[in-house]
């Protein structure tokens, strides 16, 4: 490694801290864009092909034209070749974002795209559980959207953004954000279950969360270890009624949340889901 941080943009190695983007940007101006994020464990992406899917899924709706290299192999290669490059080994962290890649105002000339990939270390090699447990509370200001642009990871996040400044205002570790109808959705940068009398409860795709790859992972794993999960809408006084307050996503895998105002909360599950999720990662990692 170099020192130099390196982006892969369209495969090509540049250094992160030349600008590289025009001020003409559909992400810049128009948050015409999509993005995920994968995490990195022994100097490679885990559950790539999920992310790929997603985004491939994603890029449809938003009616962008899809290169024929878009698969899973073409990425993992790209994102290998970038993590060669920034001397990353363990852990890590990618941003993968992908652009509307044309001229116009609101409507482009056309649906091309351009994408771009950042690497950057995390110190864990593994997915590990916060020791101490989350304080979180509800985000009342801004309620989210109940259609088909509300389950994708698009630039566009503010939303998120002042939800994430209330919870810094607040002092919390997370907020839970809402949908037009008053249901729980999401939290800011993660999806979350409810654990009441030994059932996973968490909020259906159509209540407005992101089709989060951990979410997706979690059920699995529960089904696997015959527990119950539950996809549906749910009010915020199941907050009050939870045993456990799961958080999940794809850089962090589980985390669990300790307070919400009076309620306190265990966390075996937690512990439980974070064990069957690094074995989950090793047989990936051997394969």
């Amino acid at each position: 490694m170099t020192g130099t941080n390196y982006i892969s943009f369209n495969g090509e190695l540049l250094n992160a801290d030349v600008p590289t983007l025009k001020v003409s940007n559909r992400a810049f101006r128009y948050g015409d864009a999509l993005f995920d994020a994968v995490r990195i464990i022994d100097g490679k992406p885990c559950f790539l092909e999920l992310h790929v899917e997603r985004l491939i899924r994603s890029m449809n709706l938003l009616k962008m034209n899809i290169p024929s290299n878009f698969i899973t192999d073409y990425f993992d290669s790209e994102i290998k070749k970038l993590l060669k490059e920034n001397g990353i080994n363990k852990g890590g962290r990618v941003r993968l974002t992908i652009f509307r890649d044309a001229d116009g105002f609101y409507t482009p000339e056309n649906n091309d795209v351009s994408f771009i990939i950042e690497a950057v270390p995390l110190v864990n090699n593994q997915f590990t559980l916060n020791e101490k447990g989350l304080l979180i509370d509800i985000y009342e200001d801004h309620r989210k959207n109940l259609n088909e642009l509300s389950t994708i990871k698009s630039t566009n996040c503010l939303p998120y953004v002042l939800a994430g400044i209330h919870k810094r205002e607040q002092e919390l570790d997370e907020c839970i954000m809402l949908n037009e109808l008053g249901n729980i959705a999401e939290a800011i940068s993660s999806n979350i279950f409810i654990i009441y009398n030994g059932v996973f409860y968490t909020p259906s795709i159509n209540q407005g969360c992101l089709a989060g790859v951990m979410r997706k992972l979690v059920i699995e794993i529960a089904k696997e270890n015959n527990i119950e999960v539950q996809e549906c809408p749910l009010g915020p006084n199941a907050l009050l009624r939870a045993d456990e307050v799961l958080l999940t996503n794809a850089v962090n895998g589980v985390r669990w949340v300790g307070s919400f105002r009076m309620k306190r909360y265990f966390n075996k599950s937690a512990k439980l889901f974070t064990e069957k999720l690094n074995q989950k990662v090793s047989e990936l990692v051997m394969g």
